[in-house]
Formats: structure tokens, C-alpha cells, sequence
């Protein structure tokens, strides 16, 4: 099955030979608060910082998922009141998650970040929670912490899920960056990361909340010998580890992402049966396209791509039925997105 699903999505061909080497070099197998363990980890903080281009001050962990890291944004981070502001369910769950603390602000997928804050003016909160990916609907956001009217001490903490390691990101612009694997990193499923900046570690400090396993303070003092606070997910950071030591820079990757998205936009383009979900070019994530159409139209989509060995993303809560997604990942190569596209052009 060839999978075009916006996650889990399709695994790079590479990590079946860095899984079977994990094993024969024992790697599944380590102690992770071992000499080898810490190894790994360091050697993975480098090989992520230099090839994605993150600040030398930012800070990587560790966790099971993205899905935890927005509970470690809420109990290590806000003071008194997130703001979310949102326009599909992933942002949504993101702020029922926070519910105890959270100002909730929904826009329309016809909106940027930056024209939702200037109608909204001024925000109270101490840690605005955006989503620069919305997987459910293919939105892509832009960041720029100048957009938004908040206190100079206020944090940003950005979910780029369906973007880390596909796109280049502006790591200066947010004091949180989170993410899971399963999509752009193209590996299995099962871990997430969290990247932070000096200040919102200093945000951690200042509250000194201590009170969950996984709470910041926690796995900084672990990340400081290059362990982590809880066994974690030794194989998926070793092939993590590997991929990246063997794909290009994220400006390489950056440009082959938007090159395989022309591709779909020029054959999308020439259909008069289906349409972009999001309208406006630059609101489009280059890394999950969504397109909608009458239900039936997308019934015998799902049903031939399914004939061909083709896996495409159904839609998501309100569009399930009128949307269907398509991942643009690293995983994807120019000969996949061939194949599909001419299965579409022949038999749709």
C-alpha cells in the first residue's frame, strides 16, 4: 500500500535498513541511562540542530507524542491563561486539553494568523498557542511573533505537526515548537518532539512546577547528560538519527517539498470536478493539500486509489465527508506522486 495519508503517512524506504541495523548492533536494547544511550542522544541533538537549522540556545526533547507535549505547554508554561487561536480540530483538541486555563479565539479557514489578531487587538495571556499546520484542513500559517499584540514576556508555542522536518521554520518567531514523527519525519508512529527556547525555559524556572513526571524542569535536567526522564523510544531516535544524517539540509528539503506540490496543484488546476478547500495560495500547507467535492465524486476517489494499492486521507471532522487530503511529505517521492496522478488522469 502506497500511502498518502497526512499521518501515520508513508515511512521512508531507508528506515527498514536502520531498523534492521538497530537490531543487529543491539541499539533496541540499551540501557537508556547507559554511555551508549547518551551517545545517541547527543549525536541526534546535533545531527537535528545542524540539518533543520535550529538555534545553538534551543533546546530538543523527547516525548511520546505532540498530543503531550500541548499538556507539558499547559502545566510547565502558562502562568494564568493560554490564548488559542484556531480554525480546525486539531487546534480545538489543543484548547479542550486546556480548558482549566484557556481563552479560545476560532477564525475561518479563509484567515491568517496575522488578520485574526488585528481584529481580535490586544491579548492578556501569558502563552499564545497557535497551530501552523492544521492537518484537519491543509491550513498553513505563517509566524511572526510581530503579528501579534501581546506582552513582550509572553510566550508562543506553535504545533507544526504536519510541517517539522518538510518545511523550513522560523524557530526565532515562538518560544514552543512541537510536533509528532509520523508525518513529515517519516518514521513509525510513537514519539514527538518538543523544542524550546531560553526563554521559555526560563518560563519553566520561574514557575517551578515539579509536580508530573514530565513536566519541563524534569526533562531539562535529564537533556543536560543527555538522557531522558522516562525510557523512551530508543528505536524511533535511532532511526530519527540516522534519517537524518543522510537527508539533505531542511533548504534542500524546504524547496523539494514546494516542487512536488506544484505537481499536484498543476493537475488539481485542470479539474473542474474538485476544488481547493482553502482558497487563498498562500493559507495552503505545502505538506497536506486538501481538496473537496461533491461526496460521491470523492466515494469513487477513495474506491479506485484503494483498487491501485493508494491510500488517500479521508477528510476530517466538519469537511469528512465534502474533503479528502493528500500528504506532500519527504517520504514521497516525484515517481509516487506520478503514480497517482496518472491513475486520476486515467480512471477517474
Amino acid at each position: 500500500m502506497l500511502s498518502f495519508y497526512p499521518g501515520p503517512s508513508k515511512v521512508h524506504p531507508e528506515a527498514l535498513g536502520y531498523i534492521q541495523e538497530a537490531f543487529e548492533q543491539g541499539i533496541v536494547s540499551i540501557n537508556h541511562r547507559s554511555a551508549q544511550f547518551e551517545r545517541l542522544l547527543e549525536a541526534t541533538f546535533q545531527e537535528l540542530h545542524q540539518k533543520w537549522n535550529i538555534p545553538k540556545d534551543f533546546t530538543i526533547y523527547f516525548v511520546s507524542s505532540a498530543t503531550e507535549a500541548w499538556e507539558i505547554v499547559t502545566q510547565s508554561l502558562v502562568r494564568k491563561k493560554s490564548i488559542h487561536l484556531y480554525n480546525g480540530a486539531f487546534g480545538k483538541k489543543w484548547a479542550d486539553y486546556a480548558k482549566s486555563v484557556a481563552e479560545c479565539h476560532e477564525f475561518s479557514i479563509g484567515q491568517s494568523l496575522a488578520e485574526i489578531s488585528l481584529q481580535l487587538g490586544p491579548l492578556d495571556g501569558d502563552t499564545l498557542c497557535l497551530v501552523q499546520s492544521e492537518t484537519s484542513n491543509g491550513t498553513g500559517q505563517i509566524i511572526r511573533r510581530n503579528d501579534f499584540q501581546v506582552s513582550d514576556d509572553a510566550l508562543i508555542a506553535v504545533d507544526a505537526t504536519s510541517s517539522m522536518g518538510g518545511i523550513e521554520l522560523p524557530w526565532v518567531e515562538a518560544d514552543v515548537w512541537l510536533a509528532s514523527v509520523q508525518k513529515c519525519m517519516g518514521i513509525p508512529a510513537g514519539m514527538g518532539l518538543m523544542i524550546c527556547s531560553p526563554k521559555a525555559l526560563n518560563r519553566a524556572k520561574e514557575l517551578a512546577r515539579a509536580t508530573h513526571y514530565n513536566d519541563l524542569l524534569f526533562l531539562e535536567k535529564n537533556r543536560q547528560v543527555f538522557q531522558t526522564q522516562m525510557t523512551p523510544n530508543v528505536l524511533g531516535i535511532y532511526v530519527l538519527y540516522r534519517l537524518t544524517q543522510q537527508m539533505p539540509t531542511i533548504q534542500e528539503i524546504h524547496r523539494a517539498t514546494l516542487g512536488k506540490m506544484k505537481l499536484w496543484t498543476d493537475f488539481w488546476n485542470q479539474r473542474n470536478d474538485f476544488s481547493y478547500l482553502i482558497e487563498r495560495d498562500e493559507l495552503r500547507l505545502p505538506t497536506v493539500l486538501a481538496i473537496q467535492g461533491a461526496p460521491e465524486k470523492i466515494e469513487k476517489l477513495h474506491a479506485l486509489c484503494q483498487s491501485k494499492g493508494i491510500e488517500l486521507g479521508k477528510g476530517y471532522g466538519e469537511w469528512k465527508n465534502t474533503t479528502f487530503r493528500i500528504a506532500n511529505f519527504p517520504a514521497h517521492t516525484i515517481e509516487d506522486i506520478e503514480t497517482l496522478i496518472n491513475h486520476l488522469k486515467n480512471d477517474l
